[in-house]
């Protein structure tokens, strides 16, 4: 398995800054974010707003040369690209396939394309199908570009573990279509047995985000009624079991990356390099 970080997690690093820190703590590669910054060029930097790194797609194709040349100076590879893109937006799904092609023509980065939100105010199975339709679609186009797209199994999806993420993607080639094994997302609405999901997700099993959280209660409302909110924390504090979980990829011959994803506080060479440290300790078992 390779040891991967998300740059999403990493708003205040420069470009090629990311590359250097990440192996300086001795990661393999990363998962690039691509997303477009706020209007404001002075807003602070934040997960979901502004990015010192600036990789949109609008510029990935431009930036391409120094991300080969960091990827090449470090030794960290680009795995992944993290953008938001949805089912439907062909236009921003071709930049980010030139993109990817231009970064690494052999071996085009993986971009994570995520389908419409699910809307529990509307029947679950024609969003179901629908999602399923646009994947099947997406293949005709991304697949000459030799780039893998992948679905996120994430809160609030059409599909939120493994099982329904397989029938999600059935039939569809695993070669140019793959899943996340998105621990921190799963965790939160009820993380199946690890090596069962694995298992049944096979071969689109392509990914990981790799993190942990827990529960937090806050403020009883008037009828007594406990909401309850989900914090980000360390690996070796939070729900999951992260221990049984690389054990268990390594059970079922895994060998892609383990993506380190943790947005919550603290310091950013503290939460790489700490948590890092731990994953790698768990590969050497």
């Amino acid at each position: 398995m390779e040891l991967c970080c998300t740059s999403v997690m990493l708003p205040r690093w420069g470009l090629e800054e990311t590359f250097e820190r990440l192996a300086t703590h001795g990661y393999g590669a990363v998962e690039l974010r691509c997303r477009y910054n706020p209007d404001d060029p002075a807003a602070t930097p934040s997960f979901w707003g502004r990015h010192l790194a600036d990789v949109s797609p609008d510029n990935v194709v431009q930036l391409a040369p120094r991300i080969r040349a960091a990827a090449a100076a470090t030794g960290v590879r680009v795995a992944a690209l993290a953008p938001a893109v949805q089912l439907g937006q062909d236009g921003e799904l071709t930049k980010l396939l030139r993109g990817a092609v231009a970064i690494d023509p052999e071996r085009p980065p993986m971009i994570r394309v995520g389908a419409a939100r699910y809307d529990r105010h509307q029947p679950y199975l024609p969003q179901f199908d629908a999602a399923r339709a646009g994947y099947a679609a997406l293949l005709a186009t991304s697949q000459p570009f030799g780039a893998r797209i992948l679905y996120e199994i994430h809160v609030g999806t059409v599909a939120v573990s493994c099982s329904r993420t397989r029938e999600l993607l059935r039939d569809l080639d695993p070669a140019g279509i793959g899943a996340i094994y998105d621990v921190p997302n799963m965790v939160r609405v009820g993380l199946e047995d690890s090596r069962m999901g694995m298992e049944i997700l096979g071969p689109y099993l392509a990914h990981c985000h790799i993190g942990n959280g827990l529960p937090v209660a806050g403020q009883a409302d008037g009828q007594g009624q406990t909401p309850w909110q989900w914090q980000f924390c360390g690996l070796q504090a939070g729900v999951a079991d992260i221990a049984q979980i690389v054990a268990d990829f390594r059970a079922v011959g895994y060998g892609a990356c383990l993506s380190l994803e943790d947005f919550g506080p603290g310091d950013d060479d503290e939460k790489v390099g700490g948590q890092g440290a731990y994953l790698r300790r768990l590969l050497a078992v």
